[in-house]
Formats: structure tokens, sequence, C-alpha cells
């Protein structure tokens, strides 16, 4: 696999400069490709911040259908995760690293190792005989991951030349779609919804809001429901969790 600086740099000033999530995923494809990549995916876990919030798993991928049934949409449970030897890696704070169907892998820990080899004796039933798997991590989420694969090759030196401008290009692609979703996500609040959020986000009671505003308690019961039909959110620390995610309060 040939590493090209000049290529790999138009794609992540590319990516970051990407205009909605579905742009991501386009240029994530093409830069897969020109690394000599046959399939990638892109796995991101938020706390959901509400009943309501929908948002909190976000995943694309060209994988068949069938691995991805299998292996990325059951993160979407929290019983799944806790068991996926990818997200273990991501946790325990590991760099990018490479691995192959016989079950070697790079740069973690033994039993996150050991753990992965029925994953990755799968991989290699499906045609995925190698491939790096990116840890990525920002504010507001629970984990994230870009894994490439390649039918081409299961020798790891071949790999090892890519994890760093992969590993680059994957971080823009994070930050891009992080951008991207908050400005999607993104409502506009009043003064006094702020005002309020930052009171009740350092533990203030709905009555001593009322005291410290001058206004009664029912106007803070409606501005602390406005913001949470807003947020899409039920309660006030979810709320005031949501907004501060956003970088619509400060505390």
């Amino acid at each position: 696999m040939k590493v090209d600086p000049l290529r790999d740099w138009q794609y992540a000033e590319t990516v970051l400069n990407a205009r909605t999530p579905q742009e991501v995923a386009q240029v994530a494809l093409r830069a897969a490709r020109a690394m000599g990549f046959n399939h990638h995916a892109y796995v991101m876990k938020q706390p959901a911040l509400g009943p309501q919030d929908d948002n909190d798993f976000v995943c694309f991928h060209d994988f068949p259908a069938d691995w991805a049934r299998a292996r990325y949409e059951p993160l979407r449970a929290k019983r799944h995760e806790d068991g996926d030897a990818r997200v273990a890696h991501v946790r325990a704070g590991m760099p990018a690293t490479s691995w192959n169907a016989l079950g070697e892998v790079d740069h973690t820990r033994r039993d996150i190792g050991q753990s992965a080899r029925k994953l990755l004796r799968s991989a290699g039933e499906h045609g995925l005989n190698a491939g790096l798997t990116i840890p990525l991590w920002t504010p507001g989420i629970d984990w994230a991951f870009m894994t490439l694969t390649t039918d081409a090759t299961s020798d790891l030196r071949a790999l090892r030349t890519t994890l760093a401008p992969m590993s680059y290009f994957a971080h823009c692609l994070h930050s891009a779609l992080r951008r991207l979703q908050g400005d999607a996500a993104r409502p506009a609040l009043s003064r006094r919804q702020r005002e309020i959020l930052h009171w009740a986000a350092i533990g203030k009671t709905t009555w001593e809001i009322s005291t410290i505003l001058g206004i009664s308690e029912s106007t803070v019961y409606f501005h602390l429901n406005v913001a949470a039909d807003k947020l899409n959110t039920r309660g006030r620390q979810a709320t005031c969790a949501r907004a501060v995610a956003l970088g619509l309060l400060s505390i």
C-alpha cells in the first residue's frame, strides 16, 4: 500500500470542508479506495440525553449487508458494545491498530487482542483479511472508531505505513461530522433560557432561580420546558447536558 502525502492531505482537507454528512461519507469512500482498502466503516456512540433522543448512534459503511448486520448494527445496544473488542480498544485509550484474520493485532492490550480473535476469524471468513481500527474521541461522546479492511494482504507490515495518514484522515472526518452534527442539531435558545439553564446546571432549584432572576417559578418552569422541547430532551439535567454538549451553555 503506497502512501502519497500530497494525496492524503487533499482528502483530509476535502473532508474538513464537507458541507453535509453525506459528503463526508463520499469522501471517506474515495480516500479508503485511494489508499488500497476495499471496505470501511465509521461508528460513533454518544450518550442518549433523553428518551426522545434517537441521534445517539451514527454509522456509515460500505461493508456487505450481512457483515454490517452482524458486526455494526448490534453496537446500538449497550449489551453488545460492552462485549465488543473494538469498543474495548477505544475505551482503553489504545492507539490506531492494524490486525489480520490470523488473530494478530498491533498496539493493544493482550486481553483485548485475545477477545478479538473470534471477530477476526469471522472477518477472514468474509474475505476481510486485514485492516486498521482507528479509535476516535471528542467531548460529548462515549466512543467512536473507523475501520478499514483489505483482501489484498494479511501482512501487518504492509499496513503499518498507512496507520499515520489514515489515522489523521479519520480524525479529520470525525471532527467534520461532529461539526455538522452540531450545526444540524443546534437550536437557538433565548437569553433567558440560557440564563435559567446556567443556574439549573450548577444546581440551583426552581425557587432559587426565580429569586436570582426576579421572575416567578412558573416562568422558570415555562422556559425550562421550552428549552427541553428545542433540545429534544426531558428533565433539567438532560437539557443542561445537551446544551453544554452543543456549546450553547458554559458553566
